[in-house]
């Protein structure tokens, strides 16, 4: 694990005075200025008066009030006790939770990939709606020489692929018909992709249906994936992954365990999730 920065020691270097030689003319100095307040916060200094802001920025105290109104009013810090006295703020507290649930979020993914990767062979995805298509935004190596090679970032047209499909299948019909408007053909890139709106719908219907989604020789020739979507506690799709291979080991038992496993492991990815973040070890 990474070891958290303590604030207000060493992170405090991390922002560059805005006067440094060769810094970058875009700086926003009173941006600047804002981050180096909220980087002066520490357990032994937990609330900081408009004084010391104004020494540590060497500006006048005029200049680190009205800063410090500004990140109050937004929420960065709240006034504490006497006037021109601070600490941390709500919202600091909130992105903290969403950063905290981002890096949870990919080290539970990772690790529950990499077991069905050890298993299968083949490799492993996660990914992410983003208008018609999905994003790979994980991806885990298979074992196999001769395997398929993802990487982060890769897109592809949702109702190709078994990580889109998995993804479609958790939406309303209307949704579907505003995320593809009046299309009545879909991009293809093979000859066995979706062709239609009509048909995708069937397809979405047979997915929802059995628990996960197929990919057969529909993005690519040659490759077969099985995915399943990742789901909130409110039955949410937040994400989904899958398990891509050559046709030619794709197939028979390991196939239809795959059909089984896939849908498993975005489950037990999604129960994890919902019972937060594992206690750190200190």
């Amino acid at each position: 694990m990474t070891k958290a920065v303590t604030a207000g020691s060493s992170a405090r270097q991390s922002i560059p005075r805005a006067s440094s030689v060769g810094q970058p003319t875009s700086v926003v100095v009173s941006l600047v200025h804002g981050l180096k307040i909220l980087d002066m916060f520490s357990e032994a200094d937990s609330v900081i008066g408009i004084g010391e802001m104004a020494k540590t920025l060497d500006v006048h105290r005029s200049s680190a009030s009205r800063l410090a109104a500004t990140l109050a009013a937004l929420g960065y810090l709240a006034r504490a006790g006497p006037p021109g006295r601070y600490r941390l703020g709500a919202r600091l507290l909130q992105l903290g939770e969403l950063a905290a649930h981002e890096l949870d979020f990919r080290s539970v993914t990772i690790e529950e990939l990499r077991g069905l990767v050890d298993g299968v062979g083949e490799t492993a995805h996660a990914g992410e709606l983003e208008g018609a298509e999905v994003i790979s935004i994980i991806v885990v190596d298979g074992w196999h020489s001769l395997r398929m090679h993802g990487r982060v970032g890769k897109r592809a047209p949702a109702h190709c692929s078994s990580l889109g499909k998995a993804l479609l299948s958790c939406l309303s019909d209307e949704e579907l018909s505003a995320l593809f408007g009046s299309m009545r053909e879909l991009e293809t890139r093979t000859a066995n992709s979706v062709k239609t709106l009509h048909a995708l719908r069937a397809e979405l219907s047979k997915t929802r249906l059995r628990g996960y989604s197929l990919d057969d020789e529909e993005l690519e020739e040659g490759l077969r994936c099985v995915g399943a979507p990742i789901l909130d506690r409110f039955g949410k799709a937040v994400a989904s992954i899958s398990v891509s291979g050559p046709i030619a080991r794709m197939k028979g038992t390991t196939l239809e365990q795959l059909k089984v496993d896939v849908p498993l492991v975005a489950q037990r990815i999604a129960e994890r999730l919902a019972k937060g973040p594992a206690p750190r070890a200190d």
